[in-house]
């Protein structure tokens, strides 16, 4: 147990290192490769259901499948995307960890979002909401701060039916709940996601300053 649990570990590192190394400086190939690789790592363990490893192993396949979707979404690819959320959804149910599977549900409501089923991915976006809003840990506060982001970006792109202001209501939700926690990839979306709903309303002035916040914080993701 101790040595599997340690392997998986690894496997979960590596795919942390492709995330921040890769994925989030736009180096979406080299990221997707490192969680292919990964999730090939994964697979060859071949952990029995009744191993006390198995859920940590679930756990970690999970949240790659969400990280190799997150990027085929970012590649214009949402029916690939797509295609990885059962297994996904499967992988966090038996993890029997909370924030997997409300992670697990957030990209799949995405997903459906993006490739024309608003109604059920909004569904699952809502579960994920409730989960997250269930505990005080710093996971639960990432997810639910995220959450806000993806409402207000898919707003931003027309999916979804809101008015400018409450997209600026959203994305300084996420602000608040991420600026305390230091999470700047977040805060830097947020600030994005505000502009754009100020370019809409046609206040340009508004909207460049939130650009130059926008830029203030993906410096710091490139500095850390």
């Amino acid at each position: 147990m101790d040595d599997l649990s340690q392997i998986i570990n690894e496997i979960e590192g590596q795919i942390e290192k492709g995330l921040w190394d890769l994925e989030l400086k736009a180096q979406l190939e080299q990221a997707m490769q490192v969680y292919r690789q990964a999730e090939a790592k994964l697979a060859e363990l071949n952990i029995a259901p009744d191993d006390s490893a198995f859920g940590e192993g679930q756990r970690v396949l999970s949240y790659c499948l969400m990280r190799q979707e997150n990027l085929l979404r970012q590649m214009g690819q949402p029916q690939e995307a797509l295609a990885l959320g059962a297994r996904e959804i499967a992988a966090a149910r038996a993890s029997g960890d909370v924030i997997t599977l409300a992670r697990a549900l957030m990209s799949n409501g995405t997903n459906l979002i993006l490739t024309g089923g608003s109604e059920p991915g909004l569904r699952l976006l809502e579960e994920a909401r409730e989960l997250f809003e269930s505990g005080e840990s710093i996971d639960h506060k990432q997810g639910l701060g995220w959450y806000w982001i993806l409402q207000a970006d898919l707003a931003n792109a027309g999916l979804v039916k809101r008015e400018p202001s409450e997209v600026i209501g959203m994305a300084t939700r996420a602000l608040e709940i991420l600026e305390p926690i230091e999470n700047w990839p977040g805060v830097a979306r947020a600030y994005a996601a505000r502009a754009n709903a100020h370019e809409k309303k046609g206040d340009m002035e508004a909207a460049a300053q939130e650009r130059r916040e926008q830029e203030v914080y993906e410096r710091k993701i490139k500095s850390d």
